[in-house]
């Protein structure tokens, strides 16, 4: 079986859209709920536990007096780099 896709692959390939992307971004950053967060039909991931697993993306988050752009770049990050289900 061949390797999952990254999120940054998929959105590379067109399959995710970067409207679907910047709009999961964002509702994350409104309402950081635990759980699965979907991007578009079929392709999920689970944040929190992306950003937990990154331990300097956690410390960039954690940061006192971290912008919201930071956030954002942060959350923009994890996601790109991870695979969903």
């Amino acid at each position: 079986m061949a390797d999952r896709l990254t999120i940054g692959e998929l959105l590379t390939l067109r399959i995710v859209t970067p409207h679907e992307l910047q709009a999961v971004i964002d509702s994350f950053l409104a309402n950081p709920q635990p759980g699965w967060w979907e991007i578009t039909d079929g392709i999920s991931i689970d944040i929190l536990t992306a950003v937990n697993a990154h331990p300097h993306v956690r410390a960039w988050m954690s940061q006192a007096g971290a912008t919201l752009a930071a956030h954002e770049l942060a959350i923009r990050t994890v996601i790109l780099s991870a695979k969903p289900v």
